[in-house]
This record gives C-alpha cells, sequence and structure tokens, in this order.
C-alpha cells in the first residue's frame, strides 16, 4: 500500500458515517496497545473556538521545548493536518504503515467490522505520536466528548471552548443536552477550564461535580481583555500584560483566556512552563482558515465560519476592520447546518453574493442557496462550483475590494487549494 492508496481506503469510509460510542474504539485501541495512554495529554470539546485553542496551546507547548503533537479535524487541504508535531504535518510515508495496523487490528476482532473513518484515523493518529514519542498531545473531540472516538485518552487537563446548538440529531436538542455530551470528557481529579455560559454552563458545573472534576470558568476563575492589538490576562494563579496574538479577530478574547487556563493547568501537573513561553507561543500561532488574509488587492479573507456562532463572529470581525471599497461575498453551506440564519448574518454586509457550494456531498446545492436567500430579501447570483464563484468573484472585483470566501471549512480547504495553485500562498 502506497500513500495514494492508504488515502483512497480512508475516503471509502465515508459510507460508513458517524458512531457515537465508546466500545469499538476502546476495543481497537487495546488491540494497538493502547499507545494514547503513552503520554500525556490535553482534551478540547465546544461549539466554536476548538481549533484556535488547540493552536494557542500546541504552540505554548512547543515553545516551552516539548515534542508536541497536535490532533484536530477536518483537514483543510492535506491529511496530515489531522495529525501535526510541533507544527509538522503527518509525513505520508507514515501513513501506509499506520493504517495497515489498524486494519490488521479489525481483522482480529468481529466486532471491529466496519468501522467508521473517524475510528480509524484517530487510532492510527494516536498511535503515530506514540511511535514518534511525542512529550504531550493536544486533542481536539470530533464531536460532541462523551462518546467521541477521542474520548478513550487519559488527559492532565480539559477545556470545553464553548456550548450553542449544533449536531442536534447526534447530541440533542437542547443547549444544555449538548453541554452534558461535551462535558463527558470530564475526568476524576483532572481540571475542566471552559467559556459556557448559562444553562450549558450549569450542565457542565453539575457533572464536574459528579466525577469530582475541579472546574474553572472564564469570567469567574479567568478572563482575557483586549487592550487594541493586545491581550491582558487574569487567572488562576498567574497576571499577564501585552500579551501579542498571532491570530487575528476579536472573537479570540474567550478563545485566547480559555487556552491559557488550560496551560495553567497543564503547568500545574508538573509541566515547565514559563511566562516567555506562553507569550513566545501566543504570538507565533497560526491557524489556517480563521481570518486569514492573502493578497493586496484584491484582498481574499478566508473564513470557515460554518454556524450561526461563527457566522456572527465573522460578522463582527468584518463591521469593525478589513477595510475596502466592496465586499464581495462568496459562500457555500452545509446541509446540516442553520443555513438561513448564516446568510441572513452575513449577506447584509456585501455588495455581492455569489452562493456556491464546494465538493462536499453533504453541501447545500446553490440552487438551494439562492431560493433560500430569496425568500429573505436577499439578492445572489449563483455558482455552480467554487471555481467558477472564485472567477465571478475575481471578475467582479477591483484593487480596492474584499473577496470574502466563507460558509464551510470544506469550502474554505477547496479555495486554499485554488489560491495555492495560482500563486496566492506556497
Amino acid at each position: 500500500m502506497n500513500p495514494s492508496e492508504a488515502l483512497k481506503y480512508i475516503d471509502s469510509l465515508d459510507k460508513f458515517g458517524i458512531n457515537l460510542g465508546l466500545s469499538r474504539i476502546s476495543m481497537l485501541m487495546e488491540a494497538l496497545g493502547n499507545p494514547q495512554l503513552s503520554y500525556p495529554c490535553a482534551h478540547i470539546a465546544g461549539t466554536n473556538g476548538k481549533g484556535s485553542v488547540c493552536a494557542f496551546t500546541s504552540s505554548v507547548l512547543s515553545a516551552s521545548g516539548l515534542k508536541t503533537g497536535l490532533y484536530t479535524s477536518p483537514p483543510l487541504e492535506f491529511f496530515g493536518e489531522r495529525a501535526r508535531i510541533n507544527g509538522e504535518l503527518m509525513r505520508e510515508a507514515s501513513l501506509p504503515a499506520l493504517l495497515q495496523k489498524v486494519i490488521d487490528a479489525a481483522k482480529k476482532n468481529e466486532n471491529l467490522a466496519g468501522l467508521t473513518q473517524f475510528e480509524v484515523i484517530t487510532a492510527l493518529s494516536f498511535d503515530y505520536f506514540a511511535e514518534e514519542k511525542i512529550d504531550f498531545g493536544v486533542i481536539e473531540v470530533g464531536m460532541g466528548g462523551r462518546l467521541d472516538s477521542t474520548n478513550v485518552i487519559n488527559p492532565v487537563a480539559c477545556a470545553i471552548t464553548n456550548v450553542s446548538l449544533e449536531h442536534s440529531e447526534q447530541l440533542g436538542p437542547t443547549e444544555a443536552l449538548i453541554a452534558r455530551e461535551k462535558a463527558g470528557i470530564a475526568k476524576t481529579g483532572v481540571p475542566l477550564v471552559t467559556a459556557a455560559t448559562g444553562e450549558a454552563l450549569a450542565e457542565i458545573r453539575a457533572l464536574c461535580a459528579e466525577v469530582k472534576a475541579p472546574l474553572y470558568v472564564n469570567g469567574v476563575d479567568f478572563c482575557a481583555t483586549r487592550r487594541g492589538d493586545r491581550y491582558d490576562y487574569s487567572g488562576i494563579g498567574i497576571n499577564l500584560k501585552d500579551i501579542a496574538c498571532g491570530l487575528p479577530g476579536a472573537y479570540q478574547r474567550d478563545n485566547l483566556a480559555v487556552a491559557l487556563a488550560l496551560l495553567e493547568s497543564i503547568r500545574g501537573a508538573g509541566f515547565a512552563i514559563s511566562e516567555e513561553n506562553i507569550f513566545e507561543g501566543i504570538a507565533k500561532t497560526r491557524w489556517p482558515g480563521r481570518l486569514e488574509l492573502f493578497g493586496a488587492g484584491p484582498r481574499v479573507l478566508l473564513d470557515g465560519a460554518h454556524n450561526p456562532h461563527a457566522a456572527k463572529a465573522l460578522k463582527t470581525a468584518l463591521e469593525s476592520g478589513f477595510e475596502r471599497k466592496r465586499l464581495i461575498l462568496v459562500m457555500g453551506i452545509l446541509g446540516d447546518k442553520d443555513a438561513l440564519s448564516i446568510v441572513k448574518d452575513l449577506a447584509p454586509l456585501a455588495d455581492e453574493v455569489i452562493l456556491t457550494r464546494s465538493d462536499s456531498k453533504r453541501a447545500i446545492s446553490p440552487e438551494e442557496l439562492v431560493a433560500m436567500s430569496a425568500s429573505a430579501n436577499i439578492s445572489a447570483r449563483l455558482s455552480p462550483s467554487l471555481e467558477e464563484g472564485w472567477k465571478m468573484a475575481l471578475g467582479a472585483a477591483s484593487s480596492e475590494d474584499l473577496v470574502v470566501i466563507t460558509g464551510s471549512l470544506t469550502l474554505v480547504g477547496q479555495a486554499r487549494g485554488i489560491l495555492r495553485r495560482e500563486g496566492w500562498l506556497e
């Protein structure tokens, strides 16, 4: 098996869909020798901001001299983005052997027939980190928490960024029920930090009390304040001033606060993380596809705002920054999202709206998006593909305009591929 064949095999697993439950992944990890237990780690859940918190945390840990593995999903362009070590993507050459180990382990147990794509990727990534002998793993939850395949680790610290309505079919119809699923990552004696509020926070408090997990809450036990383009942090045990942040957007304030509180908890577990490491790591943090700006004239902004909460954050960022003469919005949304809410938030900011789709099978058709927009009195042009939508946007843009491509991480990943091909990024 070569890397291309391995990727093709993994892609073929899409048809098995989602399997919320730990029995199969637990059996699989045991068959592999439980590699995920060979290194300490942090576990991060939440509706929005998980990626940013993971990026901040791993960057600081790397700056502290730790060989740091980062597991996230979905990737934007390359499979190797799922499992990085100190910022370096998983080597393609490593994939066939890792995948074959998982396949061989599954064949030995009839209960492991029909593993989902996420189970397979999680298992081989955890095994990759063990083979590479990382010092610390930063692990992002895929969906929910309690029954997510990543919840087979023994973390030294946990975080829940925030909670809003998403994946309701799998996790529940209310924020309280979703919060309880996410709080399922809590472990006895392991500190958990969160920026959740309201009924979601109440559920997280209750579950942490049940399992006796120390809980630290944004705005109560720690907080970050923004001054211009710098941040101050008042923490559980440390206070930091004038922090330069590598990720743009005012909405990063709470993500930064959660990451710093998480890092305090990791430090409390015995890991040497200096204040200098924190300043360096936060300043160097990069996370593609989140307010990512390219070009000079016109400029292109990519943001994976894929749900109402993220769309509102992008709206705020566009209202307060990114100077332009005109805004041309290219948008494609997945079918399991509240598309109308996203369109209503972002389309009124634009001088021209182009509705399209990514290559994902889950994408809403442009025709459906246009009809949906028309029902809300929003006028939009239709593009059958992002490639065409990109050409339409560039054709309409002057050197003083801003082209924004958003609506899903899938669309943004595809857009990065187009920009890379055309020389906008290396």
